[in-house]
């Protein structure tokens, strides 16, 4: 009776009845998920991760020595350059280094296509032949359906209409064949073709092969006289082979013609002297230089250029090589969640109070190689990079060491 009278807990039964036991709590537990199991579960999506972090990072280092060699090129070239007196006279004092040439296109041979009567002093003639064809659109429409042993029913029309193309379309492909007849790939009326005229000069120098490839800005134009052959029509710059302009049939051809760098035009050319053609330079880092912008432009200015185009290039990369590491994490989001669960401070070093635990790595690790990239050619701007991006974790690890020790000398486990 004396136990029954005193002891705590019906002591504590009797003066609070409706509350929950303090000396007969239930635990419970639940069962954490295994990280084989979910690999087992989950194998493919993570491989796809693991491949795409690695495809993301390396796209990022790649990228970032892409840059550096680049601006490292650049800024060679433009303490280098040299500008001659005059272009009238090619020095040979200067063979071998790498010039500036500004001035106007200076073009004696012309480009020609006798069926049409074209000719053109240019750098490049374009001639694009387009046939008038049958294409097919495909929509898919999915359905949810309880019929049968399929619930998901997808359903596909295709719709046919007629266009200029200037590549074959094999109709025998169509899911559709009755009407819709294209020509034989044989009976193609005419091929496209580029010429490049064989000799272009800068006041008294030479273009060479490369620098007339960078010529690739083209603008459409027509002769002056009617073509010679019988029923070419012309219409908005183009050269109709057909009955109606406005209603043409299905195998009938039109044909454009553009250039590019026409005799007169000015342009500025950065490239090594050989002789009296421009070539491309080879710096002291293995990177080649060779430049072309329209108009006349100085030194500074085509140098500039480049380097702003260089850090456009370099940010649609970063962009690119984040973007494909952050789905990389994301596919590996439940296996990272499981590891984190297992160790609570994995959890704290990564995340830093983000809710998306990948989004936070993605960002350390875009920012760390491109820290890494730049801390040869830009000691200040690749370390602060580096700094930004594992500098938060390194004060999550400084939190958890000095909580730690702040434990152990209270006494506490």
């Amino acid at each position: 009776h004396f136990y029954k009278r005193f002891h705590p807990e019906s002591m504590y039964r009797r003066e609070y009845p409706d509350v929950p036991g303090l000396f007969d709590a239930r635990f419970s537990q639940y069962n954490q998920p295994s990280l084989s199991k979910e690999l087992q579960k989950t194998w493919l999506i993570s491989l796809i991760g693991i491949l795409m972090v690695l495809v993301g990072c390396g796209l990022l280092m790649w990228n970032e020595g892409r840059a550096v060699r680049t601006s490292v090129a650049l800024s060679e070239g433009l303490r280098d350059v040299l500008i001659p007196e005059t272009l009238d006279v090619v020095f040979e004092e200067n063979n071998g280094a790498l010039v500036l040439v500004a001035g106007s296109l200076n073009i004696q041979d012309t480009l020609k296509d006798d069926f049409y009567g074209i000719s053109m002093a240019a750098v490049k003639m374009r001639k694009v032949v387009q046939v008038y064809q049958w294409y097919e659109t495909e929509d898919s429409h999915s359905h949810n359906t309880q019929a049968g042993d399929h619930d998901n029913h997808l359903e596909k029309s295709y719709s046919y209409d007629t266009d200029w193309f200037d590549h074959h379309i094999d109709s025998s492909n169509f899911a559709n064949t009755l009407g819709h007849h294209n020509p034989h790939l044989d009976s193609w009326p005419v091929n496209s073709s580029l010429q490049t005229n064989s000799r272009v000069k800068i006041e008294g120098f030479l273009l060479g092969s490369d620098l007339k490839e960078k010529f690739s800005e083209f603008k459409p134009f027509t002769s002056d006289s009617r073509p010679v052959a019988a029923g070419v029509k012309i219409y908005a710059g183009l050269y109709y082979h057909c009955r109606n302009v406005w209603e043409p049939e299905v195998g009938e051809y039109r044909v454009q013609f553009s250039y590019s760098g026409r005799h007169g035009d000015l342009y500025t050319a950065v490239g090594r002297q050989a002789g009296r053609e421009v070539r491309p330079y080879q710096t002291e880092t293995g990177e080649e230089l060779l430049l072309l912008h329209p108009g006349i432009r100085g030194a500074g200015e085509v140098f500039q250029t480049e380097h702003n185009n260089n850090r456009t290039a370099t940010w649609i990369y970063r962009l690119a090589g984040w973007f494909v590491t952050f789905l990389g994490l994301s596919c590996l989001s439940s296996v990272l969640e499981i590891m984190m669960d297992m160790h609570p401070v994995i959890r704290r070093v990564v995340a830093m109070g983000v809710s998306s635990p990948h989004f936070s790595v993605s960002i350390t690790l875009t920012l760390s190689i491109i820290g890494v990239g730049w801390l040869w050619y830009r000691p200040l701007v690749g370390l602060a990079l580096l700094l930004v991006g594992v500098l938060p974790h390194c004060v999550a690890v400084a939190r958890l060491v000095w909580r730690g020790r702040g434990r152990e000398g209270l006494g506490r486990p």
